[in-house]
């Protein structure tokens, strides 16, 4: 298994300034054996005891089957210290081990880009319902965003918000008053803006997008909440989202496409799960890990984070780290 990344040093270099740097600290790359098999004879011998349901448990089963570890997983039904639960919807759920949920963690990385690390750029953000509270809390923390709910018609909430029916009248006008010449009117958008973000589900994403594209909002830069993507069943459907920007896992840069993407999202993200959780259950030293999910900074002291990958998705509906 092969992590793509475009330039290692750049990354190695930014891991080590978030990390607090690298003279105390080596870079674990789990996608290569030799190192994950390292990693693994360090861990040495590790019991694990997890309660969670049926689906979690063929999950977490299928995600470290091809380990050649140690490390026993025991399935429980009681819930003490020892043991480990995992919720159905575990990538929203906080664990001991890292500062934050796994969804948390991928839109910080697009919302660090989205704001140019504290520039205070005019941000458009359209909003689900079930995003409501998120939309808010960043109109709070940027001076410069302005929050919208997509509800109704998305290309008449498009025309509203772009003031593109001032635009279309006009160009009506000039068709009437010029009937000799066949006139090709483009409307123009707005420009007191610089980029839009998109926080929604899938199927509210996917049908928002082209209504942006059909009114000609077309030279900003559109970002879209990971969780519209994280929870592909279905690869082809990642076209509906050519030229989109978001942060992905690791997982998610590897050339092995046989898996939907939803899928992957969890079988990656619990397999360095199980691996943190045991390295930390055997007391094995801080380091930087680059794991199926992200790049994670173990840290025995204190709560681990994570780093994962701003991409654009191309034509052919494939991912370039940007």
């Amino acid at each position: 298994m092969k992590v793509i990344y475009p330039n290692n040093l750049l990354i190695i270099s930014f891991i080590c300034f978030l990390f607090l740097g690298c003279s105390s600290t080596q870079l674990i790359d789990i996608s290569k054996d030799d190192q994950l098999n390292s990693l693994l004879n360090d861990i040495g011998e590790a019991e694990l005891k997890i309660s969670t349901n049926e689906e979690v448990k063929q999950l977490i089963i299928k995600s470290i089957v091809h380990l050649d570890s140690n490390i026993k997983i025991n399935f429980v039904d009681r819930v003490d210290n020892e043991v480990l639960p995992i919720s159905n919807n575990f990538l929203d759920q906080k664990f001991t081990y890292f500062c934050k949920t796994a969804n948390a963690y991928l839109e910080e990385v697009t919302e660090q880009y989205l704001f140019d690390f504290q520039k205070n750029d005019e941000v458009f953000i359209f909003y689900s319902e079930r995003f409501k509270s998120k939309a808010e809390i960043l109109k709070n923390s940027y001076p410069g965003v302005t929050i919208i709910k997509l509800e109704g018609s998305y290309d008449d909430l498009v025309k509203r918000v772009f003031e593109l029916s001032g635009s279309n009248s006009r160009g009506d006008l000039i068709n009437r008053l010029v009937q000799e010449e066949d006139i090709s009117f483009v409307p123009r958008p707005r420009e007191d803006f610089e980029k839009i973000y998109i926080i929604a589900d899938f199927d509210q994403s996917k049908n928002f997008i082209p209504s942006l594209r059909f009114n000609y909002i077309l030279d900003k830069e559109i970002y879209v909440s990971s969780q519209a993507v994280t929870r592909i069943d279905d690869r082809k459907k990642l076209l509906d989202f050519s030229k989109v920007i978001l942060t992905v896992p690791n997982s998610f840069l590897k050339e092995d496409k046989s898996l939907s993407l939803d899928e992957l999202s969890k079988l990656s993200f619990l397999q360095d799960l199980i691996i943190i959780s045991a390295i930390k259950k055997n007391n094995v030293n801080s380091q930087v890990i680059a794991g199926q999910f992200a790049n994670i900074r173990f840290s025995q002291n204190t709560c681990s984070d994570m780093q994962t990958n701003l991409v654009q998705v191309d034509n052919l509906g494939g991912f370039s780290q940007l």
